[in-house]
């Protein structure tokens, strides 16, 4: 025989392997990538690995096979292909084309047996033969000149290795399947005989007929009858196990042999399938076979291993001053003592503009650490000033916000912000992947970066920033600044080819950047006074609650303990209703809720304490702690690329979470104050999800009752409860709104039954008869899904992506969490970005008018201004004008406004 090699690939058991082997990949639009990514890994890794002279690839196709002639049932046990499958089955194809590797299918026909017809041919041609599977069937075709290769196992099978694994040689794996049938297939076989009894009849008796022909010389009674009785049986499962090797197929050996990727077209689809490392691995692949030139990005040849340069003197200093000026942009990175942009001490700046080239300048590093000296921070700052403060210059930046504030506390205020790294991969990827600067390095550029604690230690022993010697500290900064710059450079294009996303980027994120960042420069006083007596009010109240608890329960315990919570409640008590854990019983909020809904006293009054001391340690006590030493007031950090919607989060501290319906709640809400002679203003849209859902769903009642300037929930009310909307009780609104605010979020009849406290048939009553009157809102739900399931995501009306994973999960759990996602990301993906732009607007009209007040707080569909009270009635119309003008909808926008010395007053 040859020394060459024909390479026959199971392709679809590939499809399932991949697809099992690789979880939770996608794409930044949520369309399921992992078994594509997972099946150019494994055929890679044949081809690099084995180097084969020629390769084919078989598959399955939808049609019924010569096999469910014989027998309907053949296979009637297997489930479904997965959609999340199915969908990508198109690209891999695609993959394999751009590969130029054969793929062969043929209706009637299963993979196996073309496998098994080109082994045959393969053998005539002159060649070895390579079965690529992981399929222990096709080990029938395995002889000295055929071999199997399992790639999971990295195993290789020869014909001692089939005897080793099935009992007997590849020409009587049929046989033994006749006997023991196949139960992934649904081949019946004979009832009670396993593979080895198979086996050890088959080395007794030759052959399946030769089994079934002395089935009377079976000593085992029941073994005995079942070979008499069902041998037609057998005999069938025996020809539906046999690979037919005559399958009416050309074979042109040529035509498979290896002749190496089309890169071009591998690049195209690594790219869209947004598999950052291989895209670059295929245009590389590209240079070097001269398919594609690409310039490089600057003029500058890029060099291969990173060129960091530290500047400590004046000549040094002025020379990168003359290079920086030319410039029409770069990236800019900031080290601080700390990562609280209020209180951190600039320590150096870090500058980049082409891949592995930066510059860091030491500014405030403590003596020790710069030995050699270091330029004077008001000196750098004062000749980068005029750059950083020019909007003709674009500045990258990841969390650029962060280093906007930074140079503002030394009076710099950065203009001509272009790109954020961190924005852009959000923008992109959005829950799909991390979104900091060393997963954006490893994702994006396959890169693997200096890790703060290799430089800074950890622990006790952790170093600040200006503490860190400079030949371990200019590395790491320079690093960030041009793993930035290159960050942003590799997704600009992907930004740019997605034209709903770039606008969002143009229009929405990238001028909110200084909003936001002045937001939380300008910070919001709060009453220190009154935060500390409600801290000691709450814990008088925890402690009455906590010996009210031991009073009830009849001994002291730790009410903190869920153990000794649960052994109290469900074992000294005796309580019905308790679940068990591994560490003892759950004493989470819905088990406590459920209790004391029923009448218990002790879980009535844990959830109270718990309560208390969640609004103790989060607000009361954190907030006074968190009151800067200069500003006197506290400062929040606003997310921008965490939320699937888009709707900004706060933390450090938390403020979108204060409760507003309870005592203690509005309480704490009542702490955030205005300057003496200030006032607080706070506007709030008037039930914008519903009004986006009247606007996106065409819905004809609701536009008419938003028109109308009715109450939403008293005309829904009416509707529902068929009376005039003047007789519409307090209880009739209170359901309205349970149902127009649960359908919102996608709530189903047992959702809505629970909330309401009714039966299930009555809520799916009340949801069939909403639907009713407001035609358009099933519509709008359905086709939402609709979408969703077909491209893996849904939009906004701001353009936003919101990738909805699950939403083709075969598991109903998962399946219908995503429907519910999916109904209500576009409702409050689109609140989101209307207040968005209403701050941008407002923020612009505040400067434009050189009006002295400014935003302070954003919470959901809030906004809370300082306003000085002789500026109170101009401001209040520049924030309608903003929030009520942002956009032209189906119904009009509507804000509710409130003043007041503070905020509970003002809302």
């Amino acid at each position: 025989m040859s020394n060459q090699r024909l390479f026959l690939i199971d392709g679809s058991g590939y499809l399932y392997r991949a697809f099992f082997g690789v979880r939770n990949l996608s794409r930044r639009d949520g369309f399921p990538t992992n078994a594509i990514y997972g099946f150019i890994k494994m055929l890679r890794k044949v081809i690099e690995d084995e180097k084969p002279d020629f390769v084919t690839i078989a598959f399955d196709t939808k049609a019924p096979t010569f096999r469910h002639k014989m027998d309907d049932q053949y296979k009637a046990n297997r489930k479904p292909m997965p959609d999340e499958l199915r969908v990508q089955i198109p690209i891999i194809h695609d993959v394999i084309d751009a590969f130029n590797i054969p793929r062969i299918a043929l209706e009637g026909f299963e993979a196996d047996d073309i496998i098994g017809t080109f082994v045959k041919k393969g053998r005539e041609a002159g060649v070895d033969v390579v079965v690529v599977s992981g399929d222990k069937d096709l080990m029938q075709l395995v002889d000295d000149n055929v071999k199997m290769f399992d790639g999971g196992k990295d195993k290789w099978y020869g014909p001692e290795d089939v005897v080793e694994t099935w009992g007997v040689d590849a020409a009587h794996i049929s046989d033994l399947l006749g006997l023991a049938g196949d139960s992934s297939d649904n081949i019946p076989g004979v009832a009670g005989i396993g593979p080895k009894t198979a086996a050890q009849l088959i080395g007794e008796y030759g052959d399946l007929e030769g089994v079934l022909h002395n089935a009377e010389k079976v000593k085992q009674p029941k073994r005995r009858a079942s070979l008499i009785e069902q041998a037609e049986t057998a005999r069938l499962s025996h020809q539906l196990a046999i690979i037919n090797c005559e399958v009416p197929l050309p074979f042109d050996l040529e035509k498979a042999r290896m002749q190496g990727p089309d890169w071009a077209k591998l690049r195209d689809i690594y790219q869209d399938m947004s598999f950052a490392t291989l895209t670059r691995e295929a245009e590389k692949q590209m240079q070097e076979s001269g398919v594609e030139e690409r310039p490089p990005a600057q003029e500058e040849v890029a060099p291969q291993e990173p060129q960091y340069e530290v500047i400590t003197t004046d000549e040094a200093f002025h020379a990168f001053m003359e290079k920086l000026k030319q410039l029409d942009r770069f990236a800019v990175d900031t080290e601080t003592t700390d990562l609280n942009p209020h209180t951190a001490e600039l320590v150096g700046i870090s500058i980049a503009w082409q891949p592995l080239v930066a510059t860091y300048i030491p500014v405030g590093h403590a003596m020790d650490a710069a030995p050699d000296g270091q330029l004077p921070r008001a000196d750098v700052l004062a000749a980068l000033k005029p750059l950083l403060e020019s909007p003709k210059v674009g500045k990258t930046g990841q969390n650029i916000k962060y280093d906007y504030q930074i140079f503002k506390r030394y009076g710099i205020t950065i203009k001509g912000i272009e790109r954020d790294s961190m924005l852009y991969s959000y923008l992109l990827y959005g829950a799909n992947r991390a979104h900091n600067l060393d997963a954006i390095a490893t994702e994006e550029l396959g890169r693997t970066t200096i890790k703060f604690e290799d430089v800074a230690g950890k622990g006790k022993k952790r170093l600040r920033f200006d503490q860190i010697p400079l030949e371990k500290a200019a590395p790491y900064a320079c690093e960030d600044a041009e793993v930035t710059w290159q960050a942003a450079e590799s997704m600009e294009p992907n930004l740019n080819r997605e034209e709903g996303i770039k606008d969002l980027y143009e229009k929405i994120e990238r001028p909110l950047i200084p909003v936001l960042a002045e937001i939380e420069y300008a910070g919001v006083v709060v009453d220190r006074d009154a935060l500390t007596a409600m801290s000691a009010d709450f814990t008088i109240r925890r402690e009455r609650l906590v010996e009210e608890i031991y009073a009830l329960a009849g001994e002291e315990f730790n009410v903190n303990s869920t153990q000794q919570l649960g052994h109290i409640l469900f074992e000294k008590m005796g309580i019905k209703g308790g679940k068990r854990t591994k560490t003892g019983f759950s004493t989470d909020v819905s088990v406590l809720t459920k209790l004391a809904d029923q009448g218990h006293d002790i879980p009535n009054k844990v959830l109270a304490y718990r309560s208390l001391t969640k609004l103790q340690s989060t607000y009361t006590d954190a907030l006074v702690k968190l009151i800067h030493p200069v500003t006197g007031r506290v400062h929040t950090s606003y997310n921008q690329a965490v939320t699937l919607t888009g709707r900004l989060s706060s933390s450090d501290p938390n403020l979108q979470n204060i409760p507003i319906r309870t005592e203690e709640g509005r309480a704490i809400r009542h702490a955030f104050i205005a300057p003496e002679g200030w006032s607080l203003l706070a506007a709030d849209y008037s039930q914008i999800e519903l009004r986006v859902l009247a606007h996106m769903g065409d819905v004809a009642r609701l536009k008419e009752a938003f028109h109308d300037g009715l109450d939403i929930h008293s005309a829904t009310a009416s509707e529902l409860f068929e009376v005039p909307v003047d007789q519409v009780t307090s209880e009739h609104r209170r359901m309205a709104k349970t149902i127009n605010f649960g359908l919102v979020y996608g709530m189903s009849p047992f959702g809505l039954a629970k909330r309401l406290g009714i039966k299930n048939n009555e809520a799916r009553a009340y949801m069939d008869l909403y639907f009713a009157r407001y035609d358009g809102v099933r519509q709008q739900m359905d086709e939402t899904i609709r979408f969703a399931r077909e491209h893996g995501y849904v939009e906004t009306l701001g353009g936003r992506r919101c990738p909805i994973r699950d939403i083709n999960a075969t598991q109903r759990n998962l399946r219908e969490f995503a429907e519910r996602t999916a109904i209500n990301a576009p409702l409050q993906g689109s609140a989101s970005d209307l207040i968005k732009l209403a701050m941008i607007r407002l923020n612009t009209a505040l400067s434009v008018g050189g009006y002295k007040a400014r935003m302070v707080l954003q919470v959901h569909d809030e906004l809370v201004l300082e306003v000085p009270d002789k500026e109170l009635e101009a401001v209040k119309e520049e924030v309608r004008r903003a929030m009520e003008g942002v956009m032209q909808l189906a119904v009009p926008l509507v804000v509710d406004m409130g003043v007041g010395q503070n905020w509970g007053e003002a809302h």
